[in-house]
C-alpha cells in the first residue's frame, strides 16, 4: 500500500504543484495540491487506524488537494496529526451524531463539510469514509462506501470535484 500512495502523491506533485487552471471549476481561479513532510510517529497513536490512512501519513502529515490559491474557497485540506486529534476533539463535543471510532481527517475549504475516517474495528464501516456536512443529522451525512486511498484516488481523478453529490 506504501508503494500505491508514493506513486500516487509522486503523480499528483508532478501534475499539480505548479498552479493552473480546472476549467469545469473556474478559469479565473488557480489551483495546486501540496503535501507536508511524513510522520513516522503515526503509528504510535493510541488509534486502531486503517492501514492505508497509516501508509498516506507517513508519506505526508497532511496535504491540500485542490486548493483555490486565489480565494481559498476550493480544495481539500487533510489535516496534519495533531489537527486531527483537536478536530476530532472539537468535533465529539460539538455533535451529538458522535459514534465511537469518528476521526475527522479533513475539511473542505469554503464550506463547513468535514471529511470523516471510520475507525471502529468492531464495526462493518471501519475504514470507510464520510462527508460530514454539520448541519445535517448523521442520516444525511454521505456514507462513501470507500476507503482512503480509493477516497483520494477518486478525488483526484475527479480534480477536486465532490464526485459523491
Amino acid at each position: 500500500m506504501e508503494n500505491l500512495f508514493k506513486e500516487l502523491i509522486n503523480e499528483i506533485k508532478k501534475d499539480w504543484t505548479i498552479p493552473k487552471h480546472i476549467d469545469a471549476i473556474s478559469r479565473d481561479l488557480l489551483f495546486r495540491c501540496r503535501f507536508f513532510h511524513g510522520f513516522i510517529g503515526i503509528d504510535e497513536l493510541l488509534i486502531d487506524l486503517p492501514i492505508e490512512f497509516v501508509e498516506f501519513y507517513k508519506l505526508a502529515n497532511g496535504a491540500y488537494l485542490f486548493e483555490d490559491i486565489v480565494y481559498g474557497q476550493w480544495g481539500l485540506q487533510l489535516f496534519d496529526a495533531f489537527l486531527i486529534q483537536e478536530k476530532t476533539r472539537d468535533f465529539i463535543e460539538g455533535n451529538s451524531d458522535y459514534l465511537k471510532g469518528d476521526l475527522i481527517v479533513g475539511e473542505f475549504l469554503g464550506d463547513s463539510d468535514l471529511l470523516l475516517l471510520r475507525t471502529d474495528p468492531s464495526k462493518n464501516d471501519y475504514g470507510s469514509m464520510m462527508i460530514v456536512t454539520p448541519l445535517d443529522s448523521r442520516n444525511n451525512w454521505n456514507n462513501l462506501e470507500l476507503n482512503f486511498y480509493n477516497f483520494i484516488t477518486e478525488y483526484v481523478s475527479e480534480l477536486g470535484q465532490k464526485f459523491w453529490e
